[in-house]
């Protein structure tokens, strides 16, 4: 049995080795990525089994990605290899023209990921799973993509399969309208939701964190998590309310952090630990993402993020 099942795109990403705007840029090197393959290796290596839905091209790059998950334990069983379609790539600019911030070029648009489809979501997959995870991106990359992640949502409701959404909007792949006219339906049968301010006005019109968490719990969402970058997190249930700090670290890259931040976050919720532990694993997760160029590559295990808090108690102790 899974422990958690998501469906979406995975890239292979081109991470400059030096800052800057990319025209400048000689030396890339390249990384396995996405949001939704970032939580699956998030969930793996937190010690639970998770698998993904997805295509990628019958090339080279199709053949790096299937590679790199199965690596991290990842179940790959309904990964499909597409002929006619390639396997996405994008690059990211660090660090301009905004220090500490990073941004994304995609080239993507006729992925072989594009190209899933209802028939590829196998609802016996989807039902033997506890938990099924999408984000606002999947259904953002193609009307069969949307039709895919609605009927896996569907299976997962009928089943009382637990569901979490990241609504992770992308402008560059469609408008906050159409974000708004497809999401919202969506979060309304989600348990647990992920959202940052900048989506929250999109969907909801509403920026303030305590009142984005109210509105979500109102739609009938179990959990709200409002995650706000370098300020730390926001967690609601009907029962309490809990806000925990962001880890101050040294940024190389930030894109992936929101990724691991759920990934540490569920992981959490499945061992049965409490809210406020929880949202102080998601930010020490995401803390540990930004310090290196690449999504996973310091995505933390459990015994990871609880070496790192030690060491973050230390050093607040010693500087008292």
């Amino acid at each position: 049995m899974l422990d958690a099942v998501t469906i979406g795109e995975v890239m292979v990403q081109f991470n400059p080795v030096t800052a800057g705007p990319l025209r400048h840029v000689t030396y890339f090197e390249k990384h396995a990525a996405g949001a939704e393959a970032n939580f699956a290796v998030g969930m793996s290596r937190m010690g639970f089994q998770a698998g993904i839905i997805t295509r990628v091209g019958e090339d080279e790059f199709g053949r790096y990605i299937i590679g790199v998950l199965r690596g991290e334990g990842v179940d790959t069983s309904r990964v499909k290899t597409d002929k006619e379609a390639p396997t996405g790539i994008y690059f990211i600019q660090r660090h301009y023209p905004i220090p500490g911030k990073s941004s994304v070029l995609y080239y993507r648009r006729g992925s072989a990921a594009s190209k899933t489809k209802v028939d590829d979501v196998d609802a016996d997959y989807v039902r033997s799973a506890k938990l099924l995870h999408l984000t606002g991106i999947t259904p953002a990359l193609s009307e069969s993509c949307k039709e895919a992640c609605l009927r896996a949502l569907e299976i997962a409701v009928e089943s009382k399969v637990t569901v979490s959404i990241d609504t992770n909007i992308r402008l560059k792949l469609w408008s906050g309208e159409e974000a708004r006219e497809t999401l919202t339906p969506m979060l309304r049968k989600a348990d647990i939701i992920f959202t940052e301010p900048q989506d929250a006005e999109i969907l909801l019109g509403e920026k303030e964190p305590e009142k984005i968490a109210k509105t979500l719990l109102s739609m009938g969402a179990k959990t709200a998590v409002v995650k706000l970058g370098e300020e730390g997190a926001l967690a609601c249930t009907t029962e309490e309310t809990v806000r925990r700090p962001a880890f101050k670290v040294p940024v190389e890259d930030v894109i992936g952090a929101g990724d691991a931040f759920a990934a540490g976050f569920v992981s959490s919720m499945m061992r049965g630990l409490n809210l406020e532990d929880a949202l102080e694993i998601g930010n020490a997760a995401g803390a540990l993402v930004v310090t290196v160029r690449g999504d996973i590559e310091n995505i933390p295990s459990f015994d990871d993020v609880r070496k790192f808090l030690a060491s973050q108690r230390r050093e607040t102790v010693a500087m008292r």
